[in-house]
């Protein structure tokens, strides 16, 4: 019996292990620290170098997801980001809302978007990313499978609202309210009007005074390539 108890408890410790192994999901990081990451999607654009002067004041990294045109137009500002010590990561190559693209070559496409952002950075950077974010979250397993084929993680986020017709008074408050152990929030590197830049000071000032160490999604999530 006590045998049989053992191989029992050992079969389900390696069935533990072996998901935690493929896990490439994430939209959030352990509840257990007071850790948080700051992404910015759709860049580089005219608001990258103000995002990257704030950081830079502030002493913290983000984690940047670029898109490829993007990087391809915008190289001294890909490097900037680079040389100051931040992470780049894949937002595919156009932008491209997978959910809406109903066509019967979809997860071919899936493949080319991810793989032409990865060369667009490598080419600019020499980084090999592992960290891709589809656009407007789309995590389906067409995508989730591509990713795995190519040593990436899939990362979403566990709150962003920056987009939304709002004031930045009331952005702000709902970043506030959404701060918690292991949070990913997402903003958006835009323009140079972006309502991120109004707030993006006083909302690291306010997650430091609170004890928050604010890091760069892989080391939030500790995660490697594939």
């Amino acid at each position: 019996m006590k045998r049989i108890v053992v191989f029992i408890f050992l079969f389900f410790t390696n069935l533990c292990v072996c998901f935690a192994q493929t896990k490439i999901f994430y939209s959030d990081g352990p509840k257990n620290v007071k850790k948080i990451a700051l992404t910015f999607d759709d860049g580089p654009s005219k608001a990258t170098k103000k995002i990257l002067a704030i950081l830079k004041k502030k002493g913290i990294r983000a984690t940047f997801f670029l898109v490829g045109i993007r990087v391809e137009a915008n190289p001294d500002i890909v490097k900037a980001i680079v040389s100051a010590g931040h992470e780049v990561a894949n937002h595919t190559y156009q932008h491209i809302n997978f959910y809406s693209y109903n066509v019967e070559n979809k997860t071919d496409k899936v493949e080319r978007e991810l793989l032409q952002g990865k060369n667009a950075i490598r080419k600019i950077t020499n980084v090999e990313t592992f960290l891709v974010r589809f656009p407007y979250g789309y995590s389906k397993s067409d995508a989730v499978e591509v990713a795995r084929r190519y040593g990436c993680h899939v990362i979403n986020w566990s709150f962003g609202c920056d987009w939304k017709k709002i004031t930045v008074e009331e952005m702000h408050n709902k970043y506030r309210k959404a701060v918690r152990n292991g949070a990913i929030f997402l903003m958006h590197d835009l323009n140079e009007s972006s309502k991120v830049l109004l707030f993006l000071s006083d909302f690291i000032d306010e997650l430091k005074k609170s004890g928050y160490e604010i890091v760069t999604v892989s080391e939030l999530l500790k995660l490697s390539h594939l």
